[in-house]
């Protein structure tokens, strides 16, 4: 691929010579891949008169080309080509003319195949939507219909060109270990839409079952792309109440309301960057209104006061309802729909539809897992216990091939249980799929560092190796169903006393919360997690036990603690 300050190399694939002779007669800002032996510039060339033009001019002479020019930039592919059928890349099913009008076509699955990250231009001189279809489906870079004349030509060439070498070198600056794309044509093109849409001032709307990642793709692929230098804030409208919405979204100011304080609202908090408005499809009827004004005049008010404020966000919408559908029941305004620009709308495939990028998303999972505290601490506890020495970090690998002398923890997942985790539907997409290897990583982690504890596990190379459970995996894939049998009420009889402690979010009161459930529990059942699991949770007894002995230390709490607590109490 080209570096900043080197022309782009471009290599075009055509029957005939007037897209080269074109190319060379008004596009010489790029240097051009031929199967050419002479080190020269095309239209410099003392041969020039008479040569038999050296681009590629079938598959064959393609493969050729980028044998010889492996740093080729974008190629420019025509679509038709009226060629004797040895030179043909003949479809099963095509007669001689169909094979001859798709040519294009065919040559580009070959090259996805081969370079799947090189990008394409389809060229063609005749708008046939079937050309479209069919190259969508292929994750072609873009189309250009031509209409005859050199210099609109030359000039629409130019233009795609620089836009997708501009967007390549974007791609080769990512950094590693962001948004997990995958292999799939289908996330390609996405990632494409998404870089280009965010770059303007449109909003957008993300459609997709719930957890499939619209607000990852939000937060570090649009907001990232749009290069604004403001903050990422999100909002989940579905968890606010409706009474509330208008305050959250807008802000207040003394006497708004009874309690009203001087706040800033959302599109205040993300001025200058991007505002992601979560499960859009349930705002109220009221604050549709509001938020369809605010859009078109590019000013809001807070709530209390007159005063417009400048609208600086870069607007994203998600939502996981049929917004077409809801404009028809009446349900969603067909106003606020339509700034809501829905032709700049993104769908995101659930998990089912890309299985192929499944065990690289296993892979990302568990080694994101133990990247950032307190999960670290544990990896980091049980590589000290286990005597092992160097990074502290986590890998997945499949079967028994792991490297036993590499650094950090490998997670041995059976390739048994690979082909059941591909045959599994995941009605919890993405999220369903980390949270499974983040409870089977940790569980399988507290079983390996007793055993290490206990001196019952010997031999480094040994202890550099934990296998997940074929069978746990299993259970929790079956306890994170929602469409099976009912176990059954909880047990009667527990009681607990929680006492109230204000945080800055609900999640930090709820989790102040939970850790006094989980302390009174210890205190209750003389920390026998079995017995904790037995009060809180209905299912498999030792599955229970281990999700209970997980989530107390995902809380901060250590029994050692508690256990001196108790003592001290005494």
């Amino acid at each position: 691929m080209s570096i900043q300050g080197k022309k782009p190399k471009v290599l075009i694939v055509d029957d005939g010579d007037r897209y080269v002779e074109l190319a060379h007669a008004l596009l010489r800002a790029y240097t051009y891949a031929t199967r050419c032996e002479l080190d020269t510039v095309c239209w410099e060339c003392a041969y020039r008169d008479g040569c038999a033009l050296t681009h590629a001019h079938d598959w064959a002479e393609t493969v050729q080309a980028l044998a010889k020019h492996p740093d080729t930039d974008v190629v420019l592919l025509d679509l038709v080509f009226d060629l004797p059928p040895e030179r043909l890349l003949l479809s099963k099913g095509h007669d001689l003319a169909t094979s001859r009008q798709f040519q294009g076509i065919e040559i580009l699955r070959r090259l996805r195949q081969a370079h799947p990250d090189l990008p394409v231009v389809l060229m063609t001189s005749s708008a046939e939507l079937s050309f479209e279809e069919a190259a969508e489906a292929l994750a072609v870079d873009e189309f250009v219909t031509l209409a005859g004349a050199d210099t609109f030509d030359a000039r629409s060439l130019g233009l795609l060109i620089e836009r997708v070498v501009a967007r390549q070198t974007t791609r080769q600056a990512d950094e590693p270990g962001d948004y997990f794309w995958g292999q799939s044509s289908r996330l390609a093109k996405l990632r494409r839409d998404a870089e280009n849409l965010a770059r303007t001032s449109l909003p957008m709307v993300l459609y997709g079952e719930p957890g499939t990642g619209k607000s990852a793709l939000a937060k570090q692929v649009i907001h990232r792309a749009t290069g604004r230098a403001g903050p990422f804030v999100t909002v989940d409208l579905a968890a606010i109440p409706p009474n509330l919405v208008a305050a959250e979204l807008f802000g207040t100011v003394p006497g708004a309301f009874s309690g009203a304080v001087d706040r800033r609202g959302c599109f205040e908090q993300a001025r200058g960057g991007t505002l992601l408005l979560d499960e859009i499809g349930t705002l109220p009827p009221d604050i549709q209104r509001l938020l369809l004004v605010s859009l078109q005049e590019r000013s809001f008010t807070r709530l209390g006061e007159l005063k417009q404020r400048p609208l600086d966000v870069k607007l994203v919408a998600a939502t996981n309802a049929d917004l077409k559908s809801a404009v028809r029941e009446k349900r969603f305004r067909a106003d606020l729909y339509a700034r809501l620009n829905p032709a700049a709308s993104l769908v995101l495939p659930p998990l089912r539809e890309r299985l192929d990028d499944l065990d690289g998303l296993m892979a990302l999972f568990v080694t994101r897992i133990f990247a950032d505290e307190p999960d670290r601490e544990l990896l980091a506890t049980y590589m000290k216990s286990a005597g092992l020495k160097g990074p502290i970090h986590a890998r997945l690998t499949r079967g028994h091939s792991a490297d036993r002398h590499a650094s950090g923890v490998a997670f041995a997942i059976s390739r048994q249980t690979c082909s059941h985790l591909h045959r599994y539907d995941w009605p919890g997409n993405v999220r369903e799929l980390e949270l499974l290897l983040t409870n089977a990583a940790m569980l399988t982690l507290f079983d390996a560092l007793e055993g290490v504890r206990s001196g019952r596990t010997s031999g480094e190379a040994n202890r550099r190796i934990i296998p997940l459970p074929t069978k746990l995996i299993r259970d929790l894939l079956e306890a994170g169903r929602t469409d099976g049998p009912a176990m059954g009420p909880p047990p009667e009889g527990n009681s607990v006393q929680l006492a109230l402690q204000p945080a800055e979010t609900v999640s930090g009161t709820m989790r102040h919360m939970e850790r006094q459930v989980f302390e009174q529990l210890f205190e209750q059942t003389d920390g026998d997690f079995n017995a904790m699991a037995n009060r809180l949770l209905t299912g498999d007894a030792p599955t229970n036990a281990r999700r209970i002995r997980l989530r107390f230390n995902q809380l901060g709490l250590r029994a050692r603690t508690l256990r001196k607590r108790r003592l001290s109490q005494r």
